[in-house]
């Protein structure tokens, strides 16, 4: 292969409007403690979200998918695979936020049309209010999401 073969397929790999690339991911350590320090989080019993909005105009996408909840590598690698592309699909809608995914225990022996469409509600959450209400629901099952209070026993002062 010629030097100048591979600099095209670079640059091929570069323009792809759905890919992965850098940009599009949370690389070092600083970069996910930001996100962990100033994030909402979010979640059901097959995925907990992270999200947290900034000035950026690039949506950033980090997985902590771990060893702990999910022993299996090749049930490691499925979630992330369909994390990685619920992202890329909805990642036009979500600018300005960082995402960290990680893994429930309940994810193991869900299937993948339910973790993606699990994962997109979450997702949904993040996107920008005008947005969020023309959001399709991919969804119809009533899972609660944790870290939510229950605001019953509130009284009106």
């Amino acid at each position: 292969m010629q030097p100048s073969e591979s600099l095209g397929r670079l640059e091929s790999a570069r323009e792809k409007p759905f890919g992965f690339s850098r940009d599009k991911r949370l690389l070092t350590g600083k970069d996910y403690k930001q996100v962990f320090d100033h994030a909402k989080r979010i979640g059901n019993p097959h995925w907990t979200v992270y999200g947290w909005r900034h000035q950026q105009p690039q949506a950033q996408l980090g997985l902590a998918i771990a060893k702990k909840t999910l022993r299996r590598a090749h049930e490691r690698n499925r979630l992330k695979r369909l994390a990685r592309e619920t992202f890329r699909q909805m990642h036009g809608q979500l600018s300005g936020v960082s995402l960290i995914v990680m893994a429930g225990k309940a994810a193991e022996s869900a299937d993948n049309a339910t973790l993606v469409a699990q994962l997109t509600k979450l997702f949904n959450y993040f996107l920008p209010k005008s947005q969020s209400k023309n959001a399709p629901s991919s969804t119809q099952s009533h899972q609660p999401l944790i870290a939510t209070e229950n605001s019953s026993h509130r009284t009106a002062s």
